[in-house]
């Protein structure tokens, strides 16, 4: 069953570094004034780009909007310099993440077709942004996908307190057999306000496996009680929820 786990573990990890493109759908001109950084709007831009990129939150996209100047639903015109609500003091470092952010864009586009340019773009990124997870957490699947696991680790290691590279790590623990650095690493995953539904899966599954029933309960109840989880991962959190509930009962019955 270990090996089972391990491998829908590993998918699991890997699915949290994918990004998703939304296409723009409207595009007009505002000429509100804003006090903030300025940026300068391209094309195929939209607000989950930027809410992803600046707030590693694609559900603030509707907020920035909001505050920038816009209604959620509008874009503006490509060249159109727009004001978003940061401090000036991080104009620089905003210009710097968005620059970094279409790299990853450029990498994931290149992939399956081109894994080596695909690099290059993800180390790019890094350079440009170290403090940025999401170009290493890239990297670092590529070299695990390459077996170049201690490779990985290393890059991982200075930002194992952030959600994903702490998945990522808990990943590699379990295929390791380092059941207790796999769930350090999956408590640190879930220690924030709102961890990802990928976060609670594996966090549910381990702790099936490892015997934390009630752990397990109620990390798949909260991947069911989030509206906005994936639907794979709300029928694998039912699947487990029920194995968990029938495995209770028999306890119950045992023990009677």
């Amino acid at each position: 069953m270990r090996r089972t786990v391990t491998v829908f573990l590993c998918l699991l990890f890997i699915s949290c570094t994918k990004t998703t493109v939304v296409e723009s759908r409207w595009v007009i001109n505002s000429n509100q004034t804003r006090t903030g950084c300025s940026y300068t709007w391209q094309q195929g831009d939209y607000w989950e780009f930027l809410a992803w990129a600046l707030l590693d939150d694609t559900d603030s996209a509707d907020a920035l909007a909001v505050t920038a100047g816009y209604t959620p639903e509008t874009f503006p015109s490509p060249g159109t310099e727009i004001t978003i609500p940061f401090s000036p003091d991080l104009q620089e470092a905003a210009e710097k993440r968005m620059r970094a952010a279409r790299l990853v864009q450029l990498a994931t586009d290149l992939k399956e077709e081109n894994r080596e340019r695909c690099m290059e773009h993800l180390t790019e990124a890094h350079q440009l942004d170290p403090a940025w997870s999401v170009p290493v957490t890239d990297i670092t699947v590529l070299l695990m996908e390459e077996g170049r696991t201690d490779e990985a680790l290393e890059l991982l290691a200075p930002l194992s307190h952030k959600t994903v590279p702490a998945m990522i790590l808990a990943g590699i623990d379990w295929q390791n057999g380092n059941t207790q650095g796999a769930l350090e690493h999956l408590a640190e995953a879930l220690s924030v306000e709102r961890p990802k539904p990928e976060a609670l899966a594996a966090a549910g599954i381990v702790w099936t496996v490892t015997g934390n029933t009630s752990g397990a309960v109620t990390a798949f109840r909260r991947l069911l009680e989030d509206p906005d989880a994936p639907a794979e991962l709300r029928v694998t959190a039912l699947q487990y929820s029920l194995y968990l509930e029938r495995e209770l009962d028999s306890a119950g019955r045992t023990a009677n």
